[in-house]
């Protein structure tokens, strides 16, 4: 009996299929071992990584913790020896602050300046609503200020006006209308002439950056043209800084007078050592370079504010 063709296609059909899954089987269970291996070798090597990380981290934390530790130690330092250092520079030196915008608070500058002798006559704010055309020309006018004031000068006449003053001494009608009106704030009083001029300024929104034109250089110029010297500041952290329009003006500047490295440019430029001082791209020296009236200690903080 001669077998049938289809028996043996199907026999030969189901060794070779039984071949190649058995070659198929083989090559998936060696792919397995090796990727087994490999898997093993890799998180072998990154169990060794991450054990080499935490060692770092923990160097890394001892190392932080030293720092803090030097830090406020020096920190400590400067506090202590802050007061000797700008202690009487300023003797009997009368001092108005004016800040052109109610954005940033610039009160604890009188205690740096009481420090060294000079006494804060006042600190004038002046309002955002300042700048309301409208609002200030209809409140001059309302108080029968001046005939003469228009929106285009009333701000300028204003500033000019609120300058004398401060310089002087001396109250006016003006002067009045905006504290009655609440167009500025005043601390303390405006009853003496003051022999320097602070502008604190700086300002959180773009807008008022804008301003420093009408408001500030008004200031600067008054108090110019009254032999009155001015010096600007401002914090460390403003959102807009004005510290370039001022250096236009060719004034001195402190651009982080919130710090004691700050405070002590501050004192130092008032002195006698113009400059445009701080951390700011705009400045040009952190602080100025000691003269030789500068006490022992005081050069020991000038190098270490330096380093």
């Amino acid at each position: 009996m001669i077998p049938n063709m289809k028996f043996y296609v199907v026999t030969i059909v189901a060794i070779f299929l039984a071949l190649a899954i058995g070659i198929f089987v083989g090559f998936t269970l060696d792919a397995q071992n090796v990727m087994i291996g490999q898997r093993e070798d890799m998180a072998a090597k990154l169990e060794e990584k991450f054990d080499y990380l935490r060692s770092e981290n923990v160097d890394l934390k001892k190392e932080m913790e030293a720092l803090n530790e030097a830090d406020s130690q020096y920190k400590d330092f400067i506090n202590k020896i802050y007061p000797e250092l700008v202690k009487n520079r300023l003797s009997s030196l009368k001092v108005a602050i004016i800040e052109t915008n109610d954005d940033y608070i610039y009160s604890g500058i009188g205690k740096s300046l009481e420090l060294s002798g000079a006494s804060v006559s006042s600190i004038i704010t002046i309002k955002d609503k300042f700048l309301n055309e409208d609002l200030l020309l209809s409140t001059l006018n309302k108080d029968n200020i001046d005939e003469d004031l228009n929106k285009n000068n009333v701000i300028e006449s204003s500033i000019s006006d609120l300058t004398k003053c401060i310089i002087t001494g001396e109250k006016s009608e003006t002067l009045d209308s905006l504290i009655a009106n609440d167009l500025i704030n005043i601390v303390g009083d405006i009853k003496e002439p003051v022999d320097f001029i602070i502008v604190a300024g700086g300002s959180s929104s773009e807008e008022d950056a804008n301003n420093v034109g009408i408001i500030d250089k008004r200031i600067i110029e008054f108090s110019k043209k009254s032999n009155v010297p001015v010096i600007v500041v401002e914090k460390t952290k403003v959102k807009f800084s004005y510290i370039d329009e001022y250096k236009n003006l060719r004034i001195s500047t402190v651009d982080n007078v919130d710090t004691v490295i700050g405070k002590v440019a501050l004192i130092m430029a008032m002195e006698g050592r113009p400059g445009n001082y701080g951390i700011k791209p705009s400045s040009e020296e952190l602080i100025p370079e000691p003269s030789s009236i500068i006490s022992e200690w005081g050069e020991i903080l000038w190098i270490l504010l330096r380093t």
